[in-house]
């Protein structure tokens, strides 16, 4: 049996935006089906957001579950 788990996707250069009843850093929701090998998500859909930062040296990218905790992944 296959499961899959939704996945949000929150990076600091955004700027918020409401989901729910909520104003959030989300760039993109999608969904991850855990297997035993390495594998890659391809977004084929392009959304453009808003900035908040215009000048930046570094980019914070964190995947979570709806509960706000962080997705385990392998070392791989």
């Amino acid at each position: 049996m296959r499961y899959f788990m939704n996945a949000l996707m929150y990076c600091d250069l955004i700027a918020s935006q409401l989901i729910g009843t909520a104003e959030v850093r989300c760039l993109r929701s999608f969904r991850i089906v855990p297997t035993d090998y390495d594998s890659e998500y391809l977004f084929t859909n392009v959304y453009y957001v808003p900035l908040e930062k215009k000048a930046f040296q570094n980019i914070s990218i964190e995947i979570l579950n709806p509960s706000w905790e962080p997705i385990p992944f392998s070392d791989s």
